[in-house]
């Protein structure tokens, strides 16, 4: 396992290392998935007529690609967090370029139009023109000119920063444990207590490997306000675990839909199985306490 030290706390963090069939893995993937996934989205675009359901297409596609990317990391034992982002950023470009190719394809009704691919100069000579006389209409109005480049600038931002973003955030929750040469991908809930009086004291005592603050932790009073401790473990060696503790409020609107958010406190420590076992059991504990009597 990798990790970086803060005094007596071990923090998790990718060792860099990068396999030569990772790299081929997450090549190729990329190079024959983005392609097909670009073409379907290019044509979508043109075809789909509602806005919302274009933008919402839009956010689709850079997730999509993100996850193609991600799982290709991941299937490749890449551990190297700047290659993948380098990668993420290179893959969302390509998607970006491939989406406009077919989106002019579309437009012209000419398939052989996709062999622009090639010749990316007549590409961008073509969404000049095509911007200079607009594309689109809404509400009976057709953007051109510097209004029309500004949306498609917004969308190249939401899909190259869109599917960079993801790709990051999905690649940078799992830990990888050396040991077994594997993803500790085994995510499971440990404990729940009440929200933390002091989040920040909390993580330095944490932090500083000084688990007696444990103690003071709180059951749990509500369903809709609780800290939240949940661990990767190591399904093959078993003795690889990485604790996250977060800070969780549920929110109900009017309509009875609950919208759940989460603020990181600590994240990627290493712990050992008694450090799990010793939150397990305060946690029953407090609900032994808690319990009412069967007496009343």
């Amino acid at each position: 396992m990798t990790a970086t030290s803060s005094s007596a706390g071990n923090f998790y963090r990718h060792s860099g290392k990068t396999p030569l069939l990772g790299l081929i893995l997450l090549g190729a993937a990329g190079l024959v998935a983005i392609p097909i996934l670009g073409l379907i989205y290019g044509y979508l675009i043109f075809y789909i007529p509602l806005l919302y359901l274009s933008i919402l297409l839009v956010f689709g596609y850079a997730l999509v690609v993100s996850f193609v990317i991600y799982r290709a990391a991941i299937w490749g034992k890449i551990r190297n967090t700047l290659m993948v982002g380098l990668t993420a950023f290179g893959f969302g470009l390509l998607a970006e370029y491939t989406g406009w190719v077919a989106w002019i394809a579309a437009i012209a009704k000419d398939p052989s139009y996709l062999l622009e691919f090639f010749f990316p100069l007549d590409v961008i000579s073509l969404i000049v023109e095509i911007g200079k006389q607009g594309a689109w209409s809404f509400n009976n109005i057709t953007p051109s000119g510097a209004i029309l480049y500004f949306i498609w600038l917004m969308e190249a931002v939401i899909v190259i920063g869109g599917v960079t973003y993801s790709t990051l955030k999905q690649y940078s929750r799992v830990p990888f444990c050396e040991d077994s040469d594997a993803w500790a991908g085994k995510k499971s809930s440990v404990a729940a207590f009440a929200p933390l009086p002091n989040a920040d004291q909390f993580k330095a005592s944490v932090s500083q490997g000084n688990y007696s603050i444990f103690q003071e932790l709180k059951p749990v009073q509500s369903g809709n306000a609780f800290t939240l401790f949940e661990a990767y473990a190591c399904d093959i060696c078993k003795n690889f675990f990485v604790l996250n503790v977060s800070d969780v409020k549920v929110s109900v609107d009017y309509k009875g839909r609950s919208t759940r958010r989460e603020k990181p406190i600590v994240s990627n420590l290493i712990v050992t199985p008694t450090t799990l076992s010793t939150l397990k059991r305060l946690m029953q504990e407090q609900q032994a306490v808690s319990a009412p009597s069967p007496t009343g």
